[in-house]
């Protein structure tokens, strides 16, 4: 995958469809094989993991994305497998119970939060994330 420190270039529908992005500006992106991390932050391997995930689903990035953008449901299927690969990626090279505790809330308060304009409440982002 390439990483780019740049906008994706369907950023202005994005920000149509998910308002919430304008409040965080270090969200990274990926359409098809690259990431776009405008914020230039650091990625994780927790985070690479998130994102290879949207890259192997993006067989047609314009068409997911589109999708992504339009269809709430699809949008939380996709994040919810992005989170978990992102949450077992961590739990797996963590060992310690607490802080694999504090990175399952920090994730589920992601995908619960403005970002994905609240689509599923905390609990149950934290259910299904470890499911």
């Amino acid at each position: 995958m390439n990483i780019v420190k740049a906008l994706p270039p369907n950023y202005s529908q994005i920000l149509q469809a998910l308002p919430g992005t304008f409040l965080h500006p270090d969200t990274i992106f990926t359409y098809g094989d690259t990431i776009y991390n405008p914020g230039g932050g650091e990625l994780t391997h927790a985070l690479l993991a998130h994102e290879w995930i949207h890259s192997v689903r993006q067989t047609d990035p314009q068409a997911w994305w589109d999708l992504y953008l339009t269809d709430t449901k699809f949008l939380l299927s996709e994040e919810l497998l992005a989170h978990r690969a992102e949450y077992q990626d961590f739990a797996y090279r963590c060992k310690d119970k607490e802080q694999r505790f504090q990175m399952l809330r920090l994730i589920a308060g992601r995908l619960s939060g403005p970002l994905y304009g609240g689509l599923i409440s905390f609990d149950e982002a934290k259910r299904a994330i470890r499911s």
